[in-house]
């Protein structure tokens, strides 16, 4: 993790102005936070309605990525997936098209490190920087500036940028070169995924034995089980509470990202395969919209619990 007393080089005068393109359930807060820890914000989104309350805030509005990358010091993309992040950077109306050298690109969507590397080198060959920086945390970690930042770039990129980083999250780990802070973001999903899924098909055995779920809950954790991620999803699914905070495709797309990159690794994953298709069945059941704690409902499925 890097420390507030850990330098890189010569320290150089931080960033003032900073460009937000993606402002989803995450997105949309981390720029709210940009704003309050003093930096003037310009962002742009798809949908401009879901820009309102930025705007509202104190943001500027752009038409466009060229156009947040012409105003900007720092250019900061959230999106969906690596389509998405090729279109607005590479496109033709996209961030690149601004022509500035030098220019800080911090990726923090979550895709394949390979997809992340090849997009940073054709950054690169337009003059101009990128880091990816996926996080870890729910979209109340978003608010509050907790995230976790996982970083993979230059070090004196990722230094100069350091202020940037820390008005949204409160831990930030350089974890290498480019790249590997989205090897780490799929290592800590797949960590996620195997733990609800565990959790949920034992919540359904004593759910149909006859425990109550809630007590189930308080035992599981006063013991050894005990951990952040079922205080919180536990709750969810104990409240039968599946608004999305993070949606069952997302995860779903994030383990099949850990597949390909496990092929292309030669690691075997026999279990995150069989994750996979189990959050597959989720959506094919109709919950790919609903919060990923929705796969219990697979579970209740398969058992004939409601």
């Amino acid at each position: 993790m890097i420390r507030d007393d850990e330098v890189i080089g010569e320290r150089v005068e931080g960033p003032k102005l900073i460009g937000f393109i993606g402002l989803g359930n995450m997105g949309a807060p981390m720029a709210s936070n940009l704003l309050k820890a003093g930096f003037s914000v310009i962002v742009w989104n798809r949908t401009e309605s879901k820009a309102r309350p930025l705007v509202e805030k104190g943001a500027a509005w752009a038409d466009g990525p060229q156009h947040v990358a012409e105003k900007s010091d720092v250019v900061i993309t959230m999106l969906e997936d690596a389509r998405a992040v090729r279109e607005v950077l590479l496109g033709a109306e996209g961030v690149v098209a601004a022509r500035r050298p030098n220019l800080r690109i911090i990726d923090m969507s979550t895709i394949s490190p390979k997809d992340s590397r090849d997009i940073a080198q054709q950054v690169a060959s337009r003059g101009m920087i990128m880091i990816d920086s996926p996080v870890s945390g729910s979209v109340k970690a978003a608010a509050d500036a907790s995230l976790t930042l996982l970083v993979g770039g230059d070090p004196e990129v990722v230094e100069s940028v350091l202020p940037v980083l820390r008005a949204m999250g409160k831990n930030v780990f350089h974890l290498g070169p480019n790249g590997m802070g989205c090897y780490m973001k799929l290592v800590n999903n797949v960590v996620l995924a195997a733990s609800l899924a565990g959790f949920s098909e034992a919540f359904v055995l004593g759910k149909k034995a006859g425990l109550p779920p809630q007590q189930m809950l308080d035992v599981i954790l006063q013991g050894s089980a005990r951990s952040p991620l079922l205080e919180f999803k536990g709750k969810a699914i104990v409240d039968r509470n599946f608004a999305p905070t993070f949606a069952l495709r997302l995860m779903r797309k994030d383990l099949g990202l850990a597949l390909e990159t496990g092929s292309q690794t030669q690691v075997p994953m026999p279990i995150t395969a069989f994750l996979n298709e189990l959050h597959q069945a989720a959506i094919a059941g109709g919950l790919a919209d609903r919060d990923w704690s929705a796969i219990v409902q697979v579970f209740e499925g398969l058992a004939g619990v409601s």
